[in-house]
């Protein structure tokens, strides 16, 4: 077994990572998988509100890269939600530090969920991600997170739905979760898990519960834990 360290990124805010994190936090729980959690978005940090054992850190620092990347080992999954705009520089930083020649290696394991914007500019963005990233142990997930109301209309050309179906097989859809719902978890806080099981409203906990078993699905469908399994 080697360290597995999974990031949930992008470079481009309001596309809905720590949602996202939060979801994959409830899939590993589910699953029995040991984790240890990072919440990148110093120094409030969002998704502390919802998972209390993540650690916020600054991961443009040194000592908390340090942490991140020297603690990893085999007995926990590594999980950091990267703050907007992050996911290059981290990328980056990597690079230089020749851990991601460690993941082209087989040395360490990187699964990169890579959160995706509604625009057709998001395909440069993919392909500079994968060409850094390189092969090994890397895994690239794309992530099509209906946050809102966007249908993706920028990706409804022939050509883009060409990309499409050639990266099915590595691409998550994560359908909305109804509006009333979101934000009432918002507002309570805690896991999606917990308010599915122990929230006030019957119809909202079922809401939540379809919502975390479809993405469940979608996570399943990639074979996420095969591939932290190794």
């Amino acid at each position: 077994m080697i360290p597995s360290i999974v990031m949930i990124g992008a470079d481009k805010g309001g596309v809905g990572k720590t949602m996202l994190a939060r979801a994959l936090l409830d899939y590993f729980d589910a699953a029995k998988i040991a984790m240890r959690c990072f919440d990148c978005q110093s120094p409030n940090g969002d998704l502390k509100r919802f998972a209390t054992d993540a650690e916020i850190i600054n991961i443009a620092e040194t000592t908390d890269q340090m942490k991140v990347f020297d603690g990893a080992d085999a007995e926990k999954v590594t999980v950091l939600d990267l703050g907007a705009g992050m996911l290059s520089p981290t990328l980056r930083t990597l690079d230089r530090a020749k851990m991601l020649a460690e993941v082209r290696e087989n040395r360490m394991r990187l699964v990169l969920l890579h959160v995706l914007g509604p625009t057709i500019s998001s395909i440069a963005e993919i392909e500079e991600t994968a060409r850094r990233i390189g092969g090994g142990s890397a895994k690239h997930f794309l992530v099509k997170n209906y946050i809102n109301a966007s249908k993706f209309f920028e990706w409804d050309s022939e050509i883009a739905q060409s990309e499409w179906r050639r990266m099915h097989d590595f691409t998550i859809n994560v359908p909305q979760l109804p509006e009333m719902a979101c934000e009432t978890v918002q507002k309570v806080g805690g896991t999606f898990a917990a308010f599915a099981r122990d929230g006030q409203s019957k119809l909202l906990r079922g809401l939540v519960r379809t919502w975390l078993d479809e993405v469940a699905v979608e996570f399943d469908r990639v074979k996420l834990k095969e591939v932290l399994a190794g």
